[in-house]
């Protein structure tokens, strides 16, 4: 079959715009229509609708080995945080020097933990016992999260330790990753996702937690 036959024979299989086979089960109605794709790009799917994103992100995190724990305010969130990082017996931790995160910190060095904060090197980064980040999003359908890099917030923090605790904020969790690429807003120029504990597969198809990060994330999620 030629070429053009092959992709002639795909155009007629495929549902047009106004067809009843394009609409997508389960999402929202597009509105690519009125915020066409840049040309050359593919338009995305609309984003799903979910009753309850925030139990589905629970629910899909624990199933990947996640800790998640709810709370009521960030100085909960902090204390909580101090007290879960003492019962690791650690001693060390690599964290994000963000406003959202000051009680954090607060708490972190009034229980004796030292704070390796952004400027630290790679060597003392890899040395410490737990990362503590915020985090931009969550994702609802696959319990990921998304992490902004910037000077202040470096992407080691996430990556190198072996524990990494996470602060997100319940209202900031999308339905899925669609959601993410078409909410307002410019994304950062590096954006880091992340599901679940590193894992690898690679050798002898045995799974193997820690491979590439950390082996535990605990995330204490923020809201109602």
């Amino acid at each position: 079959m030629s070429r053009d036959a092959l992709l002639a024979r795909i155009r007629a299989a495929s549902p047009g715009p106004g067809s009843p086979g394009a609409a997508i089960a389960g999402r929202a109605p597009s509105a690519h229509a009125l915020h066409p794709a840049p040309p050359g790009l593919p338009a995305l799917p609309a984003p799903q609708v979910l009753g309850d994103p925030v139990a589905l992100f629970i629910d899909r995190a624990r199933d990947l080995g996640v800790g998640v724990e709810r709370v009521p305010s960030i100085q909960e969130a902090a204390e909580l945080a101090a007290a879960r990082l003492a019962q690791r017996r650690v001693h060390r931790v690599a964290v994000w020097e963000t406003p959202d995160l000051a009680p954090v910190l607060e708490h972190l060095r009034a229980g004796g933990i030292e704070v390796l904060g952004p400027g630290s090197s790679i060597e003392a980064l890899a040395q410490a016992d737990a990362g503590v980040t915020g985090a931009e999003w969550g994702i609802a359908e696959t319990a990921t999260l998304a992490l902004a890099s910037n000077p202040q917030q470096p992407r080691l923090v996430s990556l190198l330790p072996p524990v990494h605790l996470v602060i997100l904020r319940a209202d900031r969790i999308l339905s899925d990753l669609h959601a993410l690429f078409l909410h307002g807003g410019t994304l950062p120029s590096s954006l880091t996702l992340i599901t679940g504990p590193s894992r690898s597969a690679d050798i002898g198809s045995v799974l193997v937690l820690g491979a590439h990060g950390p082996t535990e994330v605990v995330i204490l999620l923020i809201g109602r």
